[in-house]
């Protein structure tokens, strides 16, 4: 472990949410922002820009059950059950609407939590995001990793090594490179004892049926307050046409670009702050 997760962990908490020790980071006053992750990411990911957020808005971010630091859950993994659970933490934990920054696969989350508690999100930042697997350009790991028994095996292959290539060739802009530091604190994050196997259950279990896509979609068009997207303009993740449906559906005709590849957080942190910001202060005063 890296002085860098080392103080990570410092920042954050082990709190009891629904009988699981959930890691959660909660810093800052002011109006509630809360930070969900995504696929192959953490808490972890929003490191760099905690610290500033949280200079003048109270600032919250957790790892999913069984992922990164948190405790397994007893239900199967599903971003249906993600969704739920994250509608149980705002109310015991915020206690207030929260203005939510979804992270790549957040997305979905965020989507469903809207259908169920709209009332709960004032504002929305979706950031490199994307509904579905199969809307993805490149999302080889995942393809193997959703499946049953290839899954299973192909899960066993990911090491270090595999980590490097996955971040340097799909999460980063081309003149960045994951550090030795950064690599191991990912490694021991998502694959760590059971981590591994908590992780591969999270990707074989997301739903791709029509009815989660419609829950999805009645989501996006329930968000009534300020959304915005954030994509890096070196994304090579996520697809145009998924883009403009999440634009479609969330009524925008917009998106704000920073000079990064998917995982901006990483990427340009100082940027990606000062949009989240500037956005969240412009509807707090309403």
């Amino acid at each position: 472990m890296s002085e860098i997760l080392s103080e990570h962990q410092k920042m954050g908490k082990f709190t009891n949410i629904d009988g699981l020790n959930i890691f959660i980071i909660d810093r800052g006053k002011g109006p509630a922002i809360l930070l969900l992750h995504g696929l192959f990411t953490t808490s972890y990911s929003f490191r760099k820009i905690i610290p500033t957020l949280a200079e003048n808005f109270r600032v919250i971010a957790f790892d999913y059950p069984g992922i990164g630091l948190s405790e397994k859950p007893p239900w199967t993994y599903s971003h249906r059950q993600i969704a739920k659970f994250t509608s149980t933490l705002i109310d015991k934990i915020i206690q207030e609407r929260v203005h939510l920054v979804a992270y790549d696969y957040a997305a979905a989350v965020s989507f469903l939590l809207l259908n169920e508690n709209p009332e709960k999100v004032k504002t929305l930042t979706l950031v490199s995001p994307f509904k579905t697997l199969h809307k993805l350009r490149y999302y080889t790991p995942l393809f193997f990793l959703h499946k049953r028994i290839i899954g299973n095996i192909f899960s066993m292959m990911i090491g270090k090594n595999f980590l490097r290539f996955i971040f340097n060739r799909y999460m980063l802009k081309s003149s960045k490179k994951i550090t030795d530091d950064v690599l191991e604190d990912y490694e021991f994050l998502l694959l760590h004892g059971n981590n591994r196997n908590n992780f591969l259950k999270l990707c074989q279990n997301i739903d791709r049926g029509v009815y989660a896509k419609k829950d999805m979609e009645d989501g996006m068009k329930k968000m009534i307050g300020g959304r915005q997207i954030i994509l890096g303009n070196q994304d090579k993740l996520v697809a145009s046409n998924e883009i403009e449906n999440i634009k479609e559906y969330m009524r925008l005709s917009l998106t704000q670009t920073i000079h990064a590849g998917h995982l901006i957080m990483e990427d340009e942190p100082e940027e990606l702050s000062s949009k989240i910001e500037n956005f969240v202060r412009a509807f707090s005063r309403k």
